[in-house]
């Protein structure tokens, strides 16, 4: 607690013994709890912060995904519109015959772009110096509070050099920087161009989604676990293309000396010389002059791209050529099948961490809930769980709980049973779905009425123990709670038995309206009749 809140800045600071109640030099669950509660954690931002969070963390908020989107859309409509340009339909010549330019259009369009581009860059380059990074890294907050290191934060200008010489902050400084060089220099220089392409590798940003850098992740980590089949493929590709490359220099690439061409020349076929009324050689000059020449028709063939600009024509040429193929279909294959497998193997270890990570939040938020049940029973009895059902086979929910396909639904509603005064709501919420029971679409609402009713007798004489926030308090709620399923819309049809069939919906309905005993709420559950063949019932 001492570091959570030393990393947080909270101005209070945190003192253990405070907390420990009971002096025995711990801080029990129960105790952790009520400090939780007291104190209010929570990670307060500054301004600077929640600007620079807006711009450079689309999961931060609903507004920074809608900025992330917009930059997207900003990003690719000024990669379309730079390609699209250098289509000579979409170029002028001013004045004619000189070098062809980019419409007037595609220029306005683009200088839009980068002056997004550019607010964009300045909006976190001027706020970067007030952003905590430590505290928005949940694994670096965790090692930072566990951890054992002296704490330290870091200055703004580390901050802000950090950011500077990011490697993705580095590629969107060159993106802009064509919008500020054309200002001092030529246009039409080749520099420019470059940084004018450098612009399109903020595609790689959308990378940053989770969505989509979940394939991103499997494939590094195939990378990564490949290196030595990697290590292989390529050694023995280098080789094959200095050996190949070698024999196809001595069988093509040393015919005849052309005294004329002052190259070598090699034999391509036979003529009919009309003269001598007889077939005679046909010599041209050979692609391969060197070894270092044949390398390229040596990687094209290795790779089985085969452009055909070079190619043998000689007998001996020709059997290099095949060897090489050979070669090279062999060569390939094996890492590539090792690379293939171990993908396999990234790919199913990956969805098995992440089930069994979802399993660990699971267990976690069962712990926490028995936890609060033991510890803060006036928060759970002011939850009610109404689930919808449909009752296939008939009298379905009463025994035990039914099976998942038969789920349509369900909505967690937030009680408000104040003991000085009776209160009378009624609630339209949308059913949500629950993928630990099944995954599956889910359409509709529900329409709930509650009255609440306080002892007001039992409230005079306990009024005193309500809000007791200690470990092991007692509390109580005096009162009586009458729930009212009004109706619902738009249900999902699971009924698919006949033609027009519909869904026979019932509700269970989960609430804790006891008092703890023995130190545990127990729940009290209610199934409600069935509605036969409805969908609004």
């Amino acid at each position: 607690f001492e570091r959570l809140f030393f990393l947080l800045a909270d101005p209070l600071g945190f003192e253990a013994k405070d907390y420990d109640e009971n002096s025995d030099g711990f801080v029990s669950w129960g105790e952790f709890f009520h400090v939780y509660r007291r104190r209010n954690i929570k990670i307060k931002l500054s301004i600077f912060e929640r600007v620079y969070l807006t711009f450079d963390d689309p999961d931060s908020s609903h507004l920074a995904q809608i900025v992330s989107v917009g930059v997207l859309l900003t990003i690719m409509l000024s990669s379309l519109s730079f390609i699209v340009g250098t289509l000579p339909e979409c170029q002028y010549q001013d004045p004619p015959l000189t070098v062809p330019k980019p419409a007037p259009e595609f220029e306005r369009l683009e200088n839009i772009c980068l002056v997004l581009f550019v607010l964009e860059y300045v909006a976190r380059l001027f706020t970067v110096w007030d952003v905590r990074h430590e505290i928005f890294d949940d694994d670096r907050l965790m090692d930072l509070i566990i951890g054992y290191e002296p704490l330290q934060r870091s200055s703004p200008a580390v901050r802000l050099v950090k950011f500077i010489f990011a490697p993705s902050n580095l590629i969107d400084l060159a993106a802009i920087l064509p919008a500020l060089l054309a200002l001092v220099m030529d246009q039409d220089g080749g520099g420019f161009v470059v940084l004018r392409l450098i612009r399109l590798t903020r595609i790689f940003r959308a990378f940053k989604n989770p969505a989509l850098a979940e394939p991103v992740i499997v494939i590094s980590q195939t990378i990564s676990q490949s290196t030595k089949a990697l290590y292989v493929l390529v050694f023995n590709l280098l080789l094959g293309i200095v050996i190949f490359g070698s024999l196809m220099y001595l069988a093509e690439g040393q015919g005849r000396w052309s005294v004329d061409a002052q190259a070598f020349e090699r034999k391509v076929g036979q003529v009919w010389n009309t003269t001598t009324m007889g077939w005679e050689e046909k010599w041209e000059t050979s692609p391969f002059q060197s070894i270092p020449h044949t390398f390229w028709w040596a990687i094209v063939t290795a790779t089985t791209v085969g452009y055909g600009d070079h190619y043998p024509t000689t007998s001996v040429g020709k059997i290099v050529a095949v060897l090489t193929m050979i070669f090279s279909l062999v060569i390939l294959a094996l890492p590539v099948g090792v690379i293939g497998g171990t993908f396999s193997q990234v790919w199913d270890d990956y969805k098995r961490e992440r089930k069994n990570l979802a399993l660990e939040r699971q267990r976690e938020m069962v712990y926490i809930t028995s936890a609060i049940q033991r510890l803060d029973p006036k928060r759970m009895s002011r939850l009610m769980l109404i689930e919808v059902w449909n009752d296939q086979e008939g009298g379905e929910g009463y025994r035990h709980r039914p099976a998942p396909a038969r789920f349509m639904g369900e909505v967690t509603v937030m009680l408000d049973l104040p003991m000085n005064q009776p209160i009378t709501k009624t609630k339209k919420m949308r059913l949500e779905q629950n993928n630990d029971l099944v995954k599956r679409t889910i359409t509709g609402s529900i329409t709930v009425k509650y009255e609440w009713t306080p002892n007001r007798k039992a409230l005079r004489n306990n009024d005193h123990i309500i809000e007791v926030e200690k470990p092991g308090a007692a509390f109580e709620l005096h009162g009586t709670l009458k729930v009212t399923l009004i109706g619902a819309e738009s249900l999902v049809n699971l009924d698919f038995t006949k033609k027009n069939g519909s869904s026979s919906p019932y509700c269970m309905v989960l609430l804790y309206p006891g008092s703890p005993e023995h130190g545990e709420l127990r729940p009290c559950v209610w199934r409600s009749p069935t509605e036969k063949n409805s969908l609004a019932p």
